[in-house]
């Protein structure tokens, strides 16, 4: 299969072609609109389409059922998870809303941490959802200094939790 570059390319080609003879105005319109219909194909072809929590998960949830948890990164059923416990535990929102509203999020990998990272960050653990990376200094200065490398400033601390790996040494 080719790249999609190279279809651009070739495109590019065809067109030089085309224009360098001279052309009536219909036969351009013409060409023009199968000219952008080619180039829709290509880039509807090439688009790279991102995994949902749904698609990813499916497996998972049709075992356990709808009325799941999320603890520890791990789905569950919500009979077996205390709310205090689970990813959708909000004062504010309902947790069927904030699953549902999860299920079709972009699928996010793992977060890899080493083990001296996750301890450390795991010690955040207790700090309110809404805490982020960047609200705690002394991991921002780690941050600055090398470690933690694969987290975003902006993430939750408990996101950060839910999603990690440690990496194997």
């Amino acid at each position: 299969m080719k790249t999609k570059q190279e279809y651009i390319n070739a495109l590019e080609c065809i067109t030089k072609e085309y224009y360098s003879t001279v052309r009536f105005p219909e036969e351009c319109n013409k060409f023009n609109r199968y000219l952008r219909l080619f180039e829709g194909l290509v880039n509807e072809h090439f688009e790279e389409k991102q995994e949902t929590n749904l698609e990813h998960f499916e497996d998972d949830i049709a075992t356990v059922g709808f009325d799941f948890a999320i603890k520890d990164g791990k789905i569950m059923s919500c009979k077996d998870c205390c709310c205090s416990e689970c990813r959708f535990d909000d004062s504010d929102v309902a947790c069927y809303t904030l699953r549902l509203h999860w299920l079709y999020q972009a699928y996010e990998e793992k977060i890899r941490l080493t083990q001296f990272e996750y301890d450390l960050i795991n010690t955040y653990s207790d700090c309110h959802a809404r805490c982020k990376f960047s609200d705690c200094k002394q991991l921002r200065e780690l941050k600055d200094k090398g470690y933690f490398q694969n987290v975003d400033n902006y993430t939750p601390i408990r996101d950060i939790l839910e999603c990690y790996e440690v990496k194997k040494s």
